[in-house]
């Protein structure tokens, strides 16, 4: 039974993030195998008040960073580990008892596999309700090609696998470099960079908790100056990872989906700002039919004619 490594990324979630290390250290895994890696991105909550017991006890390696970001708490924890796997946390999620030994024997049972991954398992903090993700069965209980499995997820304007759902190899995820830029998209990220080198697959059952509330990314905002911060830092990410994107060697139908993704990501934030001009909406046009050119099932999937539409009429006819 290998090493293996937990890393925990977090800002400000002293709230949650007892929870979580409690959920890894109740894993049905021997406790003296797994590391817990907290890289705190300049957190000024009680954090380290909350994780100082685990810290005196030995059951966490704890470092501080000045604020630069989810990816580069992300990239720090990473290197960090030691584990032959290694299984991301968000410090507002939690695991399952099984998540740890189920995805290891997974693993072992074959070297090609670099990622192992699960339905989440969403817990709405204000309603108390729960559900599992609803994952294709396509993709469930089986090694997967990872090129394949992106140009499927892609293709269908879907995405599983990320966030507290994600466990990779360690020898080949230490080999890849996380821009900085990449911030809040570090969850597509991370798939995107590991998938291509290797196979994945999906358990059928859920192993991660999900929370869902209003301080996260996943939540709804509750103000529109938080929506306008949370769209701009958003398409700031969205753009790291395109770049990411068009410099390597993905397929040309990858690289077309990914920018068509990310124009409509900035048409959107001229929409929550009330921006969205006639000139936008001709400019956005114009890089679609003319540049993207994607097929029709691309256009329909990412909603584009909505985006055509000024957003006055566009509201009117949201409310009718």
């Amino acid at each position: 039974m290998p090493l293996v490594s937990v890393i925990i990324p977090t800002y400000n979630y002293a709230l949650y993030i007892g929870d979580a290390i409690q959920s890894i250290l109740q894993q049905n895994y021997p406790t003296e195998l797994v590391e817990i890696i907290v890289v705190d991105d300049g957190s000024t909550d009680d954090t380290r008040q909350v994780l100082q017991p685990f810290i005196d006890g030995a059951k966490v390696s704890y470092h501080y960073q000045q604020n630069k970001g989810k990816a580069s708490a992300t990239y720090s924890a990473v290197q960090k580990s030691k584990g032959k796997y290694i299984f991301n946390l968000d410090a507002d999620d939690y695991f399952l008892p099984d998540k740890i030994s189920a995805s290891v024997n997974i693993f072992e049972q074959d070297a090609e596999i670099v990622h192992v991954a699960s339905p989440a398992l969403c817990l709405y903090q204000d309603t108390k309700k729960s559900g599992n993700e609803d994952l294709p069965a396509i993709i469930l209980e089986k090694p997967l090609d990872g090129n394949w499995l992106l140009q499927y997820f892609y293709s269908n304007k879907i995405l599983f696998g990320g966030g507290s759902t994600f466990a990779g190899r360690a020898s080949v995820l230490k080999d890849i470099e996380i821009p900085e830029g990449v911030d809040m998209y570090i969850d597509e990220f991370l798939l995107l960079a590991i998938l291509p080198l290797g196979k994945s697959y999906f358990t059928k059952e859920a192993l991660s908790v999900w929370r869902i509330h209003t301080n996260n990314y996943s939540g709804q905002t509750t103000t529109h100056e938080k929506q306008v911060s949370k769209a701009e830092r958003l398409l700031q990410s969205s753009s790291a990872v395109l770049g990411y994107v068009e410099n390597h060697n993905f397929s040309a139908s990858l690289k077309k989906t990914y920018r068509l993704q990310h124009a409509t990501r900035a048409i959107f934030l001229k929409e929550t700002l009330n921006s969205k001009t006639t000139a936008d909406i001709f400019g956005y046009a114009k890089e679609v039919f003319f540049e993207i050119r994607p097929g029709w099932s691309l256009i329909r999937k990412h909603h584009v004619i909505n985006r055509l539409i000024p957003t006055g009429l566009f509201k009117l006819l949201k409310k009718t």
